[in-house]
């Protein structure tokens, strides 16, 4: 049997997996752009605290500079468009809609994941220690990486694995100390914060 054929005048539309049909509000546009518009000037404020070796041609941060600069000039059209389809400068719809975004599950547990992440690069780049406990055979170590990486791990266990506490600590520290091991011993490379 044949299968059957679309004539001319039938359109086959594809609306995308959440079937939105890809659009958006202007309030949107607008917090997207706010967004985009804060990554590039972060963007651009550690590009140029690169050290420059030789010339402004070969600076680490010239390429950086480029996209951040490209990122910034499209978050001025997408915010000037936003507010010409009439998104309000109003900040209350915008705190309304953010409230209403984290009272579903899914979305809370992706912000909680989000800020453990940032609070666990955050520490183990601010708050580096590096311990060694010299022993007849070997030297043990325990540094930054491995205390929070645990922490992290633990919490990030708890919310998505719904076990005891214990065992999430268990498998936490198993995971950290193991690759931790493979990065000092079998790779030699030196771990984030104090190596």
């Amino acid at each position: 049997m044949e299968p059957e054929k679309l004539s001319q005048t039938d359109k086959v539309k594809f609306v995308g997996e959440e079937d939105n049909d890809g659009t958006t509000n202007p309030e949107m546009d607008l917090a997207a752009a706010v967004a985009i518009a804060l990554f590039s000037l972060i963007g651009l404020y550690l590009a140029f605290k690169l050290d420059i070796p030789d010339t402004i041609f070969t600076a680490p941060g010239l390429f950086p500079v480029f996209a951040a600069s490209g990122l910034f000039a499209m978050a001025i059209g997408l915010a000037i468009k936003a507010l010409n389809a009439g998104a309000t400068t109003n900040v209350r719809p915008y705190f309304q809609q953010l409230s209403s975004f984290f009272h579903d599950e899914e979305n809370a547990r992706c912000g909680q994941l989000i800020a453990i992440i940032a609070a666990y690069i955050l520490a183990v780049d601010w708050l580096g220690f590096d311990i060694r406990i010299p022993t007849g055979l070997f030297v043990i170590r325990f540094s930054s990486f491995e205390l929070f990486s645990i922490i992290a791990l633990t919490l990030i266990f708890k919310m998505f694995w719904k076990v005891s506490w214990g065992k999430c600590i268990l498998v936490a520290v198993g995971w950290s100390l193991i690759l931790a091991t493979v990065f000092r011993f079998g790779f030699r490379i030196l771990l984030p914060g104090s190596g």
